[in-house]
């Protein structure tokens, strides 16, 4: 009986991890557009650069920890089919 080993698509979870990290980070720079003009001091960035920077933050932040579990499910998969 000959059984294949089933590994995971890296790429599509890593693309996936970076979407949701964008539209995580890009939520946190939103929040942070939406306060009042009160609480913004002078010098800070605007809301779009803040979703811009928070996004791409938040896009490699969650793409590296989906493409670490990406490869932690690969090596317990291989384990588990010896």
């Amino acid at each position: 009986m000959s059984s294949q080993v089933r590994r995971p698509n890296h790429l599509r979870i890593l693309i996936t991890g970076a979407v949701v990290g964008f539209a995580i980070g890009g939520f946190f720079g939103l929040y942070r557009g939406l306060e009042s003009s009160s609480q913004v001091s002078q010098g800070q960035y605007a809301t779009s650069s803040a979703v811009g920077y928070m996004g791409l933050l938040g896009a490699l932040v969650v793409g590296l920890l989906a493409a670490g579990v990406s490869v932690f499910l690969e090596a317990l998969s291989e384990r588990r089919n010896r």
